[in-house]
């Protein structure tokens, strides 16, 4: 009884199963052979500053990227199914576009403003540990994990906010002045000309202030903070660096070049740089300058007499000679030089390599692994030692110019940790000041000790923290 039953209910439901069995052939045969159809991501200059960052495809699917903003962009990728290289757009002007034919996991970034990251699977979902924390922007608010440092610093702290958004202000990013005596707030200048404020520098009483996805450096008085001019370099200005008023170089990583002002900030000229130029170093009598290159993942070091290049080296540690397109991704975002000129350095945000050149010798000393996402390379005063953030990690790297070893990480400085600067100490000594993307304070590290000194707190919205300077 009971199976005649069971083959009535089968006879009844045998269309609907025949239905529901073509239905799941038809779509396991769209998912792996009907092409699919283009997706489409933009390109903005607001966090997540890809829209959508994160996509999940189906093989055979065509990604196109299309530039909402006139700041340059490009598409690089840093991690895929078998390894890495195959997707680099190169500057483009309007929208470009990659057929994802292979299954996996592919990240991607802008690699001129490298925290711009794109996750994209295809054939499978995105691991949770993948997707960008800062996905769902702003990123949680967390108080600074300690107080203030018990001895007062000297001078003011300059930090660039790039993600510092203001009610009102068209583009983000602002500049925001600390008295290091007091620890406290002493300004906000929030210029609406500001666009992502990147990088700071002093010269003669006035700062400038590279706008990363601009063309220009903007001119602040540092005494009253008012903007007094722009001087238009060129496409995305990174960095500024300087020996004397005389000449100040200012890197172009959207132009490939270095342009050289004068004092009057006056663009005097424009030579052309290793692909992707982003943070460089004087050595102490300015003589001799570093320079990263992220896009082609080298460290070159040049004669600032004749302003020409003496050499260029990969910096991922691979000394096999196996061609340019192994080392590309390594992405150095800043090199240092030791004072005395003698050895040049970068680390590779990409692969968490710490390279040493002997500059005398023209080679690669020493490589070595430091952390996840070293991003500034910065000598302290006395030049014992290279303080490194760890962006990865929130933490900060020393490495001893000595033995060129990693000698310590200094844990909890902050999420996205960025940039350094170092200033004096009220009782003697130096105080090392680092700067978050992700956490909105500055952290302080006594160079005595090389421990954590004490937080410096910022607006709850100052996201951001890219170059800091100690002005006096």
């Amino acid at each position: 009884m009971k199976a005649r039953k069971r083959r009535r209910f089968f006879v009844a439901f045998k269309p609907l199963l025949s239905v529901l069995f073509l239905t799941a052939l038809f779509l396991l045969a769209s998912y792996y052979f009907i092409s699919p159809k283009t997706v489409h991501v933009e390109i903005r200059d607001d966090a997540p500053w890809f829209f959508p960052a994160v996509l999940e495809i189906k093989p055979g699917t065509t990604v196109a990227w299309h530039r909402k903003t006139p700041a340059i962009h490009p598409i690089m990728s840093i991690e895929e199914p078998d390894g890495i290289g195959s997707i680099h757009s190169g500057h483009f002007t309007k929208t470009w576009s990659h057929t994802f034919t292979k299954r996996g996991l592919y990240v991607y970034i802008c690699p001129i403003h490298p925290y711009m990251k794109g996750v994209i699977a295809v054939g499978m979902k995105v691991p949770a540990e993948k997707i960008p924390s800062w996905i769902n922007w702003p990123p949680p608010y967390k108080a600074p994990p300690g107080g203030v440092p018990t001895v007062p610093g000297k001078g003011s702290l300059w930090l660039a906010a790039q993600f510092h958004y203001i009610t009102g202000k068209e583009k983000p990013g602002t500049l925001i002045v600390i008295n290091a005596q007091t620890w406290e707030l002493e300004k906000i200048l929030d210029d609406p000309r500001l666009n992502h404020p990147h990088n700071v520098w002093e010269i003669g009483g006035k700062i400038l202030v590279t706008n990363w996805f601009d063309l220009y450096v903007s001119v602040v008085d540092k005494t009253t903070g008012t903007l007094e001019k722009h001087v238009w370099v060129g496409e995305s200005p990174a960095h500024i660096h300087s020996h004397t008023e005389d000449k100040i170089y200012v890197t172009l990583q959207g132009d490939d070049a270095i342009a050289i002002l004068n004092k009057d900030f006056d663009l005097v000229t424009k030579i052309r740089a290793p692909t992707g130029p982003h943070g460089h170093w004087l050595s102490a009598d300015g003589s001799l300058m570093s320079l990263a290159s992220t896009e082609k993942g080298m460290l070159s070091v040049w004669n600032t007499t004749s302003d020409t290049l003496l050499f260029e080296t990969f910096i991922d540690g691979d000394t096999s000679g196996s061609g340019e397109h192994m080392h590309a991704h390594s992405l150095p975002l800043m090199a240092g030089i030791t004072p005395d000129g003698r050895y040049a350095f970068a680390a590779a945000s990409a692969t968490g390599t710490f390279s040493v050149v002997d500059v005398k010798e023209k080679k690669l000393l020493k490589s070595f692994d430091i952390g996840q996402g070293p991003i500034q390379t910065v000598p302290s005063p006395d030049g014992r030692y290279v303080l490194v953030p760890l962006s990865g990690s929130g933490e900060v790297a020393v490495i001893s110019t000595e033995t060129w070893d990693l000698v310590k990480t200094i844990p909890n400085v902050g999420a996205g940790a960025h940039g350094v600067d170092y200033g004096e100490k009220q009782d003697g000594g130096w105080y090392a000041y680092v700067s978050n993307k992700f956490s909105p304070w500055l952290t302080v590290v006594d160079m005595a000790t090389l421990d954590i000194a004490g937080y410096v707190p910022l607006p709850n919205d100052a996201w951001g923290g890219q170059g800091i300077l100690v002005v006096r």
